[in-house]
């Protein structure tokens, strides 16, 4: 089962990875890019399966659900890109280091 959780991880973190972002969302990316990286990183956790109950829920769960459904005072919150920022750079760090990859195999038990 361990690795079903970071197979889930490792599909959001390839999010970042395609988007050439990783853990430089601070320093190069465009507001538009931003946008983008967060609609996807927000569905990706939206549509994971057994990670979702291993992530923080008020943290990335609730939030990405709110937004995606409209609610305004998730999207008022997001309209934000240092929100959005801080957001992403969150559930990248959550990710690596939880489910982050060491040798091919989960880096912490969890």
């Amino acid at each position: 089962m361990q690795e079903q959780f970071y197979l889930e991880a490792q599909k959001i973190l390839n999010i970042y990875r395609m988007h050439g972002s990783d853990a430089k969302l601070y320093l190069v990316q465009s507001d538009e890019m931003i946008d983008i990286l967060f609609v996807e990183v927000a569905m990706g956790i939206q549509n994971c399966g057994i990670l979702k109950a291993k992530l923080p829920y008020d943290e990335f769960v609730h939030p990405t659900k709110a937004f995606l459904s409209d609610e305004k005072s998730w999207v008022g919150h997001f309209s934000f890109k240092d929100n959005k920022r801080f957001f992403l750079s969150d559930v990248y760090d959550f990710l690596q280091l939880f489910y982050g990859e060491k040798n091919g195999k989960c880096s912490v038990s969890r």
